[in-house]
């Protein structure tokens, strides 16, 4: 408590000497005595809070895409297996092959030529006009839509066509134009009808033949005026060979028979005969095709030529 009083007392001593000892003596000396300025209060001014910033969303990086695998063109489809036709039963008739029109025409680019032997009727689904020579001018004829016209030759996807039979008027139209190509499929299935209906009768006539109980021969072999047709050594006859060569039939060349049959003795409408069963390639207006033909020999020479089954003679 003692010490208390002392500090205090000496605080007060200390102030009493400063303000009048000490100010007296500084202000004789002309020194400037130090001045406590009153502290001033500074106003502080606080910063308005700065605006809160939201956190821009973390941008990731898109994943990069998978490279996607290298697409290999795929292989062809093999083609379909050829379907095998039922193999015919032992003595079932066989009929003929017919390739397809597309394969006869070439794809309609080159139809058999044998088949504008004689003009061909077809029917314009375009109008056309066809100049005319007439004396010293001309003459122009018009077939409307619908009309006919007759087809002459062809020349690729054209074909030429004339008004009417004989006439000196020529025009090249296209193909797709007429109804020709419903012409040739129509003629060309007709010919193959008849062609199976031929080589059936050919053999179901050969089928009666084969059944028929062998008789005797009235007839001796290579005697008497009906002797059997003698043959060479590539199996042909001779006297076949001539009968072709002579011009007796036209339809059968000696190059392009595919067999020769073997001689046999008949009776036909009461009459004796060797016959001798040919196989050959004939050339129609739509292509080949393959026929029997029956040579009839009476007396040693050719009566006649007639096709199997049917009997009707061969030109």
């Amino acid at each position: 408590m003692k010490a208390l009083l002392v500090l205090l007392l000496a605080i007060a001593v200390g102030y009493i000497a400063y303000n009048h000892a000490y100010v007296p003596v500084l202000d004789a000396l002309g020194i400037d005595r130090i001045r406590v300025e009153p502290k001033k209060e500074v106003a502080v001014v606080t910063p308005p809070p700065a605006p809160k910033v939201e956190p821009k969303p973390e941008i990731k990086p898109e994943p990069k895409p998978e490279p996607k695998p290298e697409m290999k063109p795929e292989a062809p489809p093999p083609p379909p297996a050829p379907v095998e036709k039922p193999k015919p039963k032992e003595g079932e008739f066989v009929p003929p092959h017919f390739d397809p029109v597309e394969v006869v025409t070439a794809n309609w680019s080159a139809v058999p030529k044998g088949f504008f032997a004689s003009p061909k009727p077809v029917k314009l689904l375009k109008e056309v006009q066809i100049a005319m020579k007439v004396g010293a001018g001309t003459a122009m004829q018009k077939i409307p839509a619908g009309g006919t016209a007759y087809a002459l030759s062809q020349e690729g996807t054209m074909i030429t066509v004339t008004p009417s039979v004989g006439s000196p008027g020529r025009v090249q139209v296209a193909m797709d134009d007429t109804d020709f190509k419903e012409v040739f499929i129509q003629a060309y299935e007709q010919v193959k009808v008849a062609s199976t209906e031929r080589a059936r009768q050919a053999f179901e006539a050969k089928k009666i033949a084969d059944a028929e109980p062998k008789k005797p021969s009235a007839v001796t072999v290579g005697s008497g005026s009906n002797p059997k047709p003698a043959r060479d050594a590539d199996g042909s006859y001779p006297l076949l060979l001539m009968s072709m060569k002579a011009g007796q039939v036209t339809e059968i060349k000696p190059d392009n028979v595919k067999n020769w049959g073997d001689a046999k003795q008949e009776k036909i409408n009461k009459e004796t005969f060797w016959t001798v069963v040919v196989k050959y390639e004939t050339q129609t207006m739509f292509g080949k095709f393959e026929t029997e033909a029956q040579a009839r020999i009476k007396d040693g020479k050719v009566e006649k030529w007639v096709y199997v089954g049917s009997g009707e003679v061969v030109p």
